[in-house]
């Protein structure tokens, strides 16, 4: 069975400590006691720690061996248009599960009003829940999520090879993508691209791709694309 493994903030002398809220988590939710052993990362390396001390408002690891980290099949960064947010905290969850590096949020011309100003207040929720969904999942580094910003000043951003998720006519993602491992994905929103967006994009070096022919909801576009990408590249 595979150990937990924790985020904490530093490492020193070869301990690390969790601490506040999160610390009443291990301790009462998740039963840690002195004694068992986990990994922790400092987000740059992992080390099997065994805990030392565990009360409600610390909990703290002695270090040991160093874990090695995982091969990485792509690095893929998610241009995500606003949507609803109890959508896009899904993606955001289920995108960190499956190996999205960077989260870049967009602000697209069929956004819902005022999602841009709502985000501001809700990117360090989102940033928790990249979190939970890193150690979940065992991911040897957290994503990076960037606040908003438009949708103009997005593509002109993004790194690598450049797709943007098109309805049915265009390439299937799959022949879309290079044989370098380096990728950007860019998925609209509910209303889908305007013409001046498409060619926005497409003057920004973005290629159109689809998923077929069926019509989906932006979160299962976003989340069916990630699989897709990583799972051309194992």
């Amino acid at each position: 069975m595979a150990r937990r493994r924790f985020f904490v903030d530093q490492v020193r002398h070869q301990r690390a400590e969790i601490s506040g809220d999160d610390a009443h988590h291990l301790t009462r939710v998740l039963r840690v006691e002195r004694g068992q052993q986990y990994e922790v990362s400092d987000n740059q390396r992992a080390w099997l720690a065994t805990v030392t001390e565990a009360h409600k408002s610390r909990v703290v690891f002695e270090l040991g061996a160093v874990v090695e980290p995982k091969p990485t099949p792509v690095s893929l960064a998610l241009y995500l248009a606003l949507i609803k947010f109890d959508h896009l905290e899904w993606v955001v969850e289920k995108g960190t599960e499956l190996g999205v590096e960077s989260f870049h949020f967009v602000v697209a011309a069929r956004s819902e009003r005022g999602l841009d100003k709502a985000a501001e207040r809700r990117i360090e929720r989102w940033r928790k829940i990249a979190m939970e969904a890193s150690q979940q999942s065992r991911r040897d580094r957290l994503p990076v999520l960037h606040e908003a910003i438009r949708f103009r000043d997005s593509v002109k951003r993004a790194q690598g090879h450049r797709v943007f998720l098109e309805e049915a006519g265009a390439p299937p993602l799959l022949r879309a993508l290079p044989s370098e491992n380096h990728v950007s994905l860019l998925i609209g929103p509910e209303g889908g691209w305007t013409d001046e967006e498409r060619r926005t994009a497409s003057d920004a070096g973005w290629a159109p791709a689809s998923l077929g022919p069926t019509i989906l909801r932006a979160e299962t576009a976003a989340i069916a694309a990630i699989s897709v990408v990583t799972a051309a590249y194992l």
